[in-house]
C-alpha cells in the first residue's frame, strides 16, 4: 500500500507540475476537469445514501466556475457562482415530486458541494494567475501534496496515538507531525530553490509557508472523512491506486489553495 501510494503520488505531482508549468487555459481546463471529477465523486457519496443532488449541474457548474478563475475580473466568477446556484435551485424545485422525502437535503448537498469543492478549487485557479503565480503555486502546493505522503509514511511506521479514532481511525498525532515536518522541509527547499529566480522567495519564507499549510491542510481530509463515515465508504472512488478517488487526493489541496492564496495576498502587501 505504501509503495503504490508513493508511486501514485509521484505521478500525480508530476502531472500537476506539467499543468502548473503550462499555465493559461491548459492549467485552468485541466484543473477544471480534476475538480469536476471530485464533485462527481462527492455526489456519488450522497447517492449511495439515498439522496439525489443535482449531479449534471454540479459537474458542469464546477468546470464553469474553474474556467472563470482565468479572468482577473472577479465579476466572472461571481456570475458563474450565481448561474450555478440558480440552476441548482431551479433543478430541485422542478424535481421536487421525484424526491419529496429528501428534497431539502438534496438541495443543501448540491449547494454545499459548490462551496466545498468549486469555491475552494477556484482559489487554486486564481493562485496561478497572480504575479509570479507559477512560483507561488510551487511554493504553496508542493508542501501540501508531499506532506500527505510524509504523514502516511510516518503514521504507518510509528503512529500510535489516534487523533480522531471514530472519524479517521488511521490518522495519528505522529503522522500529523510527520506531515507538518515534511511540509516544512519541502517548503524550505522550494523557497531556497526559487530564490534563484525571484527575490520574493527564500528558504525561511518557504519554511513558514510549509508550516502553516502543513498544519492546516489536513482539515480537508477530516472534512471529507465526515462524508465517508456518514455513508459508510472507505474511499470516495477507486481511480487512483493507493489513494482512492480524486477527492481523496485533492482534499488537502483545496484547503491549501485557500490558505495559500490569502497568505500570498498578505505577503505581497
Amino acid at each position: 500500500m505504501l509503495g503504490s501510494r508513493i508511486l501514485s503520488g509521484a505521478v500525480i505531482i508530476a502531472l500537476g507540475l506539467v499543468l502548473i508549468y503550462a499555465g493559461g487555459w491548459i492549467y485552468t481546463a485541466g484543473l477544471g476537469v480534476i475538480l469536476s471529477i471530485a464533485i462527481w465523486e462527492y455526489v456519488r457519496l450522497f447517492e449511495k445514501g439515498g439522496y439525489a443532488p443535482a449531479k449534471t449541474i454540479l459537474v458542469a457548474g464546477t468546470f464553469l466556475i474553474a474556467l472563470s478563475g482565468q479572468f482577473a475580473d472577479p465579476a466572472y466568477s461571481l456570475a458563474a457562482f450565481s448561474l450555478v446556484a440558480i440552476a441548482i435551485m431551479v433543478f430541485h424545485t422542478a424535481t421536487f415530486n421525484r424526491h419529496p422525502a429528501t428534497a431539502a437535503i438534496d438541495l443543501a448537498a448540491s449547494l454545499g458541494g459548490v462551496a466545498y469543492i468549486a469555491f475552494s478549487g477556484l482559489f487554486l485557479v486564481r493562485l496561478r494567475f497572480l504575479p509570479a503565480g507559477l512560483f507561488w503555486l510551487l511554493q504553496c502546493i508542493l508542501p501540501a501534496g508531499i506532506s500527505d505522503i510524509g504523514a502516511f509514511g510516518i503514521g504507518s511506521l510509528w503512529g500510535k496515538h489516534k487523533i480522531a479514532p471514530q472519524l479517521s481511525p488511521n490518522k495519528t498525532f505522529e503522522g500529523y507531525l510527520g506531515g507538518v515536518a515534511t511540509s516544512m522541509l519541502v517548503g524550505w527547499g522550494t523557497g531556497a530553490l526559487l530564490a534563484g529566480y525571484n527575490p520574493a522567495f527564500n528558504g525561511l519564507r518557504g519554511l513558514w509557508i510549509g508550516l502553516i499549510v502543513g498544519a492546516l491542510c489536513p482539515l480537508g481530509d477530516f472534512a471529507k472523512s465526515i462524508f465517508k463515515r456518514q455513508f459508510g465508504v472507505k474511499n470516495t472512488g477507486n481511480l487512483i491506486p493507493g489513494h482512492g478517488g480524486v477527492l481523496d487526493r485533492i482534499d488537502t489541496w483545496l484547503i491549501a489553495g485557500v490558505i495559500s492564496y490569502l497568505m500570498v495576498l498578505f505577503l505581497n502587501k
